[in-house]
Formats: C-alpha cells, structure tokens, sequence
C-alpha cells in the first residue's frame, strides 16, 4: 500500500528512481518493486526514505489513504451511484495512485451536495416565509390592479378626459408601487433576508479535511498556550480573574457584561470592548474569555496554519480561523502537558477533568481528541455530537472508527440512547463488520435558553477509543471487555452494513446488493 505514495513522493522531489535507489543503497530493481507493493518496506529503508526525501515519518502512515477511501465508499453508496458499486480492490488501486483525483472528486461532490441542500432549503424558506408569502400577495394584487385599470383604458376609448386622468393616475401609482414592491422583493432575496440560507456545509467539510490531515492537532498552537498560560500568572486569584486581567493588560481589552437584545458575545470594531451576554453559563464564559486571547495573542501561529493549509475561499480561510481560534481557547484552558498528565492519572475521568479545569464535559471531550504531541501522547480518541434529529455537528475519528460525513449513524450506536438522560453515562463495546472492535461513552448534554422563550438545546455526546485501549479508561472498569457476548452488533451506515440479520435496517446494503443481487435489497422487517 506505501509503494505509490513512495512513487509520488520521489516524483514530486524530482528523483529518478536510480538516484534515490543508490541513497536508499538498494538496487533500482528493488526500489521498483518496493513502489509496486511487490516488496515490504523494511524499517531501516523507512528511517531513510523518510531522511533522504526530508518527510516526517507520519507521511508513511496510511491514514489519509484509509480516510479517502472510506469517504469514497460513503458517496458510493448515495442513490445517486446505485449501478456505480466499485470494489474494494478498485478503491485501494484509485486511492493509491490516484489520490488528488480522489480529494478533487469528493471536493465536487460535496459541493454538488451542498448546491442540493442549499436549493431544498430556499425551496422550505420560500414556501414558509411571512415576508415572502405577503410580498408575492401585494405584488399579484398590484399587478392585477394595473391590469385591470389598463384594459379600462384600452377598451373605453370614448371616456371623458377626466375620467381618463383618473385612471392614467391610478395605473401610474400602481405601477410606481409595484415597481417598489419588486425591488424590495430582489433584495430580500439577493441580499441580508437570504443570509446564511446558503449553507457552508461544503467549506465547513474542507476545514475538516485540513483538520484530519493534521491529525487534529497542532502543536505551534499549543505551546504558544502553554506559555500564555504561564503569563496569565494564576496564583490565588484563579482563572477567571486571570484570565479578565491578561485581556485588559496586556492586550487593552475591557469585559462588559451585556449588550441589551444580543444573543453572542460581542466585540467592538476595534476589539477593544468585549460585550457578554448575561446567562451564560461559568465555563462558557471562561471559554469566551479565552478565544479573545488566543484571537491576539497567538494570531501569528493561526495565520501560519492557515498558510499551511492552502485554503482557497475566504468563506473556508474564516471558518479554519474560527475552529484554530477555538483550539487554542482549549489549549489555554487546558494546557497541553498539564491536562495530559491529569488525564492519565485521572485514567480519562471526564468529569474529574472537567471540575480540576473548569471546563465542561463537551470541552474535555474535545481536548482529549486532540493529545497527539509525538513522544507524549494520549490515548487516541474518536468524538461526535448529534442532535435529536442525528445531524452530526462535531466528528472526529481519532480512534480509527469511521464516523460517516453524508448520511446518517448506525442506530445501535448508544449514542442515540442517552437523548433526554443529561445523568447517564452510557457504555458499549461496539463490533463492526470488520472485527474492529470500539469501547464507546456517551451522554446528553441539556443547554436552557438564555431567556423566557427560548428554546433549549439538546445533544448527544459519544468519546471512545479502540478496545485495546479500554483498559486505561475509569469507565471500563469492572466490564469483561474479553467478552465478546456483551459487544453490540453494529455498522456506520444502513448502506454500507453488510449485517443481513439487523432489525432496525433503514436502507437496503448496497455492499449485500452487490454481493447477491437483488437478494438484501429491501429493509429487513
């Protein structure tokens, strides 16, 4: 599988495959059938293939190969490519010799996706607008007045000069006001009234892309909140009074507690004023206080990662500002090297860690996905948020376990049981058709509106790590995790799930439709 990365690797550098043989002290013969995966890569070659092409080890890894493919077979199993079921085998040879082509397919289908769900969502807004159901009401009463007042005049040509004034003067203010409805109909539509419908599913995804191909972690970033955790200068006081006075000195930002009628925190054009809401709750707020840092103080660490990231639009460049923005609040709060060691001694106490940072469960949950400082790492964890209606809002597949991008989760994930029991820590050891195996934690988190009449907001959480590393997690203890009678049966998608005997199937498997015809096509009873 590493032959056609070391191929494009040598190619991209320019190197004859006789050249880098002689560095490599192999022959060209060899090196050929290393690049057409005829031959292993011993460890010795891949300490000096990694030296004599200047990568980092981690490039050898097959990590983004794992992760395009099994994007691919996410898209593949969309109706849209129901006669278009290529097999694993064409997938690993278009994965490894072709992986721009792979990256540049996906970018376009997710944007095709986007466009979809971007027209289904001004269709739902269209036909569910007060303003513009009224507006295209007094546009059709007006145009049916100027109609009407026109076929008047042009069917009465003996009418009295007055009379014909009249109704000149009626068509005219018809026209003039219907000429204003329209234009105030267009900018509705092309302007503000339509901001934010247009969805950035598609950029949000490609931030993503980044995000993984960085492992989610970015270690620039974190020592620079290491040392700015330093210079808050904690002492007594505790951190939320550090963390006011480092913003008003030395970065000469003042905290106000609220703005009347805002919903979010809010900085003034300069960003010398930084307006909160009231309600918020203690660690939301700390987490504010924190972005406002790490926004000035680490800018230069967060322009150089998005330089790195080669991000195209100014939509994607500002939504990677925001999540390196919120990565760092993290790393300020709970500082790299201090909360890994917590972390183990605590054995992944979610709440533990929660109380000794002052940050809540969503916020460790995060961090700990992000533990991945070579030489110092944690325990490699997958994290996703849904909502009730099983959007997945936040995913990371640290663990190696697929979390799907474009359709729905398996429902057996005990993500879906805790909704509504914001108490309950739910454990499971999840099987995959593969035999990978996953010990999975999840819970509900309950967020109550700010005000009389707002809604409240619900989600499930789930954080888990493979099996083979349940053992240092305090939440495992007293399970059998040899026992494989306890592990739950499941898949990532309905269409991807080669499990014939499951009753709460959705969709037929597009992997046992390929396998047995039409036999698995239909949903099982």
């Amino acid at each position: 599988m590493l032959g056609a990365k070391i191929r494009r690797l040598r190619k991209g550098r320019g190197l004859a495959q006789m050249r880098l043989a002689e560095m490599l002290g192999i022959s060209a013969s060899y090196l050929n059938m290393i690049e057409h995966n005829d031959r292993p890569l011993t460890v010795p070659l891949l300490l000096k293939l990694s030296e004599h092409l200047d990568v980092d080890l981690q490039a050898f890894s097959e990590g983004e190969e794992a992760r395009l493919k099994r994007d691919l077979q996410e898209v593949f199993s969309e109706p849209l490519f129901t006669d278009l079921q290529p097999s694993a085998l064409e997938l690993d040879d278009l994965v490894n010799n072709g992986p721009e082509f792979c990256q540049g397919f996906l970018r376009l289908y997710r944007a095709n996706r986007s466009a979809r769900e971007d027209m289904d969502a001004l269709n739902d807004r269209i036909a569910s607008s007060p303003y513009l159901l009224a507006s295209s009401h007094e546009v059709r009463t007006l145009l049916t007045s100027v109609r009407s007042f026109s076929e008047i005049l042009h069917d009465n040509v003996d009418l009295a000069v007055e009379e014909r004034q009249q109704f000149l003067s009626i068509v005219v203010e018809g026209a003039e006001k219907l000429t204003h409805q329209v234009v105030e109909l267009l900018a509705f539509v092309t302007g503000d009234g339509m901001q934010g419908l247009m969805g950035n599913r598609a950029s949000a995804d490609e931030v993503a892309d980044f995000a993984e191909t960085q492992d989610d972690f970015f270690d620039d970033l974190d020592r620079r909140a290491e040392e700015l955790r330093e210079e808050l200068g904690l002492g007594a006081q505790g951190l939320y009074p550090a963390l006011i006075s480092y913003l008003t000195d030395p970065l000469g930002i003042d905290v106000v507690p609220y703005a009347d009628g805002q919903d979010a925190p809010v900085t003034d054009g300069d960003g010398a004023i930084l307006s909160l809401q009231e309600g918020l709750a203690p660690e939301d707020i700390r987490f504010v206080l924190a972005r406002e840092i790490i926004r000035h103080a680490a800018a230069l660490e967060i322009e150089t990662q998005i330089e790195v990231a080669g991000l195209g639009s100014d939509t994607v460049r500002r939504l990677c500002h925001d999540y390196l923005v919120d990565y760092g609040a993290a790393a300020l709060l709970m500082p790299y090297r201090a909360f890994l060691a917590r972390a183990q001694r605590e054995r992944y106490d979610i709440e533990q860690l929660g109380r000794a940072f002052e940050v809540s469960r969503e916020q460790v949950c995060q961090r700990l996905t992000s533990l991945r400082r070579p030489g110092d790492e944690g325990a490699r964890f997958h994290f996703l948020r849904i909502d009730r209606a099983g959007n997945i809002s936040q995913r990371v597949s640290g663990s190696g376990l697929p979390i799907p991008r474009f359709g729905g989760i398996c429902p057996r994930w005990n993500i879906h049981a805790v909704h509504g029991h914001e108490g309950l820590m739910n454990t499971q050891i999840l099987n995959l058709v593969d035999g990978s195996n996953y010990f999975c934690i999840a819970f509900a988190s309950r967020v109550s509106g700010l005000r009389h009449g707002q809604p409240e907001t619900h989600h499930a959480l789930a954080i888990g790590c493979r099996l083979e590393a349940a053992h240092q997690l305090i939440y495992a203890d007293g399970l059998d995790l040899a026992n494989s009678d306890v592990f739950t049966p499941g898949g990532i998608t309905c269409q991807l799930c080669e499990r014939e005997d499951c009753l709460q199937r959705a969709f037929p498997s597009l992997v046992l439709i390929g396998q047995q015809g039409d036999e698995g096509a239909t949903p099982s009873a």
